[in-house]
């Protein structure tokens, strides 16, 4: 199963039997956690339900996204410098002065670098919703 958005491949999601789906069906308010079982032309054959991909409303890419991978490195990243920051500011006023004190500079250097780890973080790819660019195409491959 593909899930693509506009012509760009690294959009691309790919889903093979065996893979957990987490999606909401249309009418439903809360989501199904399932495992693809056989994948065809026309439906999708899950552990327990079988589903049409125009009964999908929503799917839960979270876990899925390989871009959210890269937003968690930056993220941690980020917030590992902010922790380098205050590290280092620490360990100069304890050599300096023998007592804990921080600049002005460096305690807004660590806060923005916290605070932009958590809005890199928080700019995650939760949800892929079809219709419009958003496709689902179901693709067999024969042997």
């Amino acid at each position: 199963m593909l899930l693509q958005r506009g012509s760009n491949q690294k959009t691309r999601i790919i889903y093979e039997e065996g893979e957990q789906l987490v999606y909401r069906q249309k009418g439903m308010d809360y989501f199904y956690e399932d495992v693809i079982r056989e994948i065809h032309a026309d439906f999708i054959v899950l552990a327990e339900n079988i589903i049409k991909p125009e009964e999908i409303e929503i799917i839960d890419i979270r876990a899925k996204d390989e871009r959210n991978h890269t937003i968690r490195n930056i993220s941690a990243l980020a917030f590992s410098a902010g922790a380098l920051v205050l590290t280092a500011e620490t360990i100069n006023s304890l050599y300096m002065d023998g007592s804990l004190r921080y600049s002005t500079g460096g305690l807004i250097l660590a806060g923005s670098l916290f605070g932009g780890s958590a809005i890199i973080s928080l700019s995650k790819y939760r949800y892929f919703r079809p219709g419009g660019r958003n496709k689902i195409q179901l693709i067999q491959l024969e042997d």
